[in-house]
């Protein structure tokens, strides 16, 4: 029980149950998501942060920007937090831990290696067979 209770509340919901029973990424999957973080966590602290990904999310066509109830700094956050699994923490930034958390549940959804890795390559700008980046 403890396993998938993840947040503590005795009870264990549906996302908690399928994050339970999801495999590890496989290598080419894992891969992926590795040149991905690396692309993002820009000063390599191993934390991906608002400073890190300033440069490439423009924050200027988030509603709560235009309406200035958001500053750039809340919009980033926000933004990231959106990265955070259910073991995720919602402080802001991405560790390497949440980040490999929320692409391992979100391959469980994929039907292939294939559909994943053009996924993430379309997603980041990144080639499998490429260290570069459109970043």
């Amino acid at each position: 029980m403890s396993y998938y209770d993840v947040d503590k509340d005795g009870n264990v919901g549906y996302e908690e149950f399928l994050s339970g029973l999801r495999e590890e990424l496989t290598g080419r999957k894992r891969e992926m998501v590795e040149r991905a973080f690396s692309l993002m966590d820009k000063d390599g602290s191993g934390l991906i942060t608002a400073s890190d990904i300033a440069a490439i999310y423009d924050v200027s066509q988030h509603k709560g920007f235009k309406e200035g109830t958001h500053t750039a700094n809340q919009v980033l956050a926000e933004f990231l937090d959106s990265f955070d699994s259910l073991r995720g923490n919602n402080d802001g930034k991405v560790s390497h831990d949440e980040w490999l958390q929320y692409y391992s549940d979100l391959a469980v959804s994929t039907p292939s290696d294939d559909y994943f890795v053009v996924m993430m390559e379309q997603a980041w700008g990144i080639g499998e067979d490429e260290q570069n980046s459109v970043f």
